[in-house]
């Protein structure tokens, strides 16, 4: 499997229209704490940003899914508040995912973080996130765990397949801290 890091943070997804951005939570009715809410305006809803964002993909509609650090409500990861860690893109258009070199060449265009990334079987995985390990984006913080995706994207009913491991899976989550 690729696998990726797991990051503690709030789902958010960077909508690009062609024209402009807009947000996007977990699901549909998601909604972004108030000042979390401003700071991604005043973050990404930039003629600044947008420029960038429309130099890189032109007027392709594409929804950037990421995890977004809020001292509120996650792991703060020593990274300044709102930072914004690129996981996947998807095509408005089609519903296609792009592929994940693509996807760590927009997250450097367009100055993201990315999740660490290796390859590993499920068994390797699960052995890994029981060792409790220092999260690869920031080594003060305990990982909170792995995702996993075949080489090959599988889809079941137009959706991928996916796993994720978690270090709660495997820890006494009440004396479990995430803070090294």
């Amino acid at each position: 499997f690729i696998v990726t890091e797991k990051i503690d943070g709030t789902s958010v997804g960077i909508v690009w229209d062609g024209e402009r951005i807009s947000f996007i939570g977990h699901t549909e009715k998601s909604q972004f704490a108030p000042r979390y809410a401003e700071y991604l305006k005043s973050r990404f809803q930039t003629s600044e940003f947008e420029s960038k964002v429309e130099e890189y993909f032109g007027e392709k509609n594409v929804i950037l899914y990421g995890e977004g650090i809020s001292k509120d409500y996650n792991v703060h990861y020593g990274f300044p508040e709102g930072e914004f860690i690129l996981y996947d893109i998807q095509s408005q258009n089609t519903g296609n995912f792009w592929d994940r070199q693509y996807v760590m060449e927009a997250a450097e265009k367009l100055g993201f973080k990315y999740p660490w990334e290796t390859d590993m079987t499920i068994d390797e995985a699960i052995e890994f996130v029981k060792t409790r390990p220092q999260s690869k984006l920031d080594p003060s913080v305990k990982m909170e765990g792995l995702v996993l995706r075949a080489p090959i994207e599988l889809a079941s009913n137009g959706k991928r397949v996916i796993t994720k491991i978690k270090v709660k899976d495997f820890v006494d989550v009440a004396n479990y801290k995430t803070e090294a």
